[in-house]
């Protein structure tokens, strides 16, 4: 009976695999291949962001450097770029923007579209962060009402992630200026107002028809800020910029309705004077 019993068990251990073993093996073995793939896929864009933060900077290293000339700009935004460098490394390189105290310090790009530079660096090629870039319905030497340049929010602080420090008060105070440059001229932006809100909706307006509608906006632009502020005078906003990236934050759009995390923008408003 005992070595009948054994055989018994020894001829069920031997029985093939059933159907839904079979299915759970392939199930366990497609969620370790795809847990493989995903963390290949994270070091990658790590990797990937890495690199491309060294090349800005290798960039910014060689194109900017402190101008010891005194001129009428303000110390901290008195510098000076290498165009001619610029235009050989790449001649969609419009201007440059710098915030003092961040890590902005990026050169401006502008396309046809404003898709391109999402995933293109400064030297045309693929990048996962791309590059800061004007709005494409901007005028390149800075003679729109209202300057749209954007960024990606990057994990690792790198392109326009600073921009969302703007909704504390304290780094509002501390970092109200920001500098941007083209070829002939040099400009300073105080900024005065900083709100998320639904990509398009009336935060994203480029053009004014009057004067009086421009004024309009200002006000909508300081009603509608995370930060109150009254270190710019509403009359005094001649020319906008506006810098833009993700906020990653469900919050109310104008109507009152909740915009979802994915849709929502930082717009951070700068009223921009020209130094001579």
């Amino acid at each position: 009976m005992e070595t009948r019993g054994t055989k018994m068990r020894k001829h069920h251990h031997n029985q093939p695999k059933t159907i839904r073993s079979r299915i759970i093996d392939m199930v366990l073995i497609l969620i370790i291949i795809i847990g493989i793939g995903m963390t290949g896929h994270y070091f990658y864009q790590r990797h990937a962001i890495k690199q491309s933060d060294q090349q800005t900077t290798q960039l910014a290293n060689k194109v900017v450097t402190k101008n010891k000339t005194k001129t009428s700009m303000p110390s901290e935004g008195n510098i000076k770029i290498n165009w001619k460098k610029l235009a050989k490394t790449n001649p969609n390189i419009k201007a440059w923007v710098y915030i003092p105290g961040t890590n902005i310090n990026y050169p401006v790009l502008q396309a046809k579209n404003n898709s391109y530079y999402l995933d293109h660096n400064e030297h045309n090629k693929p990048s996962v962060t791309g590059q800061i870039f004007m709005d494409y319905r901007n005028s390149a030497k800075l003679t729109s009402q209202n300057t749209f340049l954007y960024g990606h929010d990057v994990y690792d602080a790198s392109k326009f992630s600073y921009l969302n420090h703007y909704f504390k008060a304290d780094f509002f105070k501390a970092h109200r200026h920001v500098y941007l440059y083209t070829p002939t001229k040099k400009y300073v932006g105080t900024i005065f107002a900083v709100q998320a809100n639904r990509g398009p909706s009336r935060a994203q307006t480029l053009t004014f028809k009057n004067h009086k509608n421009m004024k309009s906006y200002v006000k909508y632009l300081k009603r509608k800020s995370a930060v109150k502020t009254t270190n710019v005078k509403t009359s005094s906003v001649n020319k906008i910029l506006t810098l833009w990236t993700c906020t990653e934050r469900a919050v109310p759009d104008d109507s009152g309705k909740t915009i979802p995390k994915d849709k929502t923008r930082t717009f951070v408003s700068a009223s921009l004077k020209e130094v001579k």
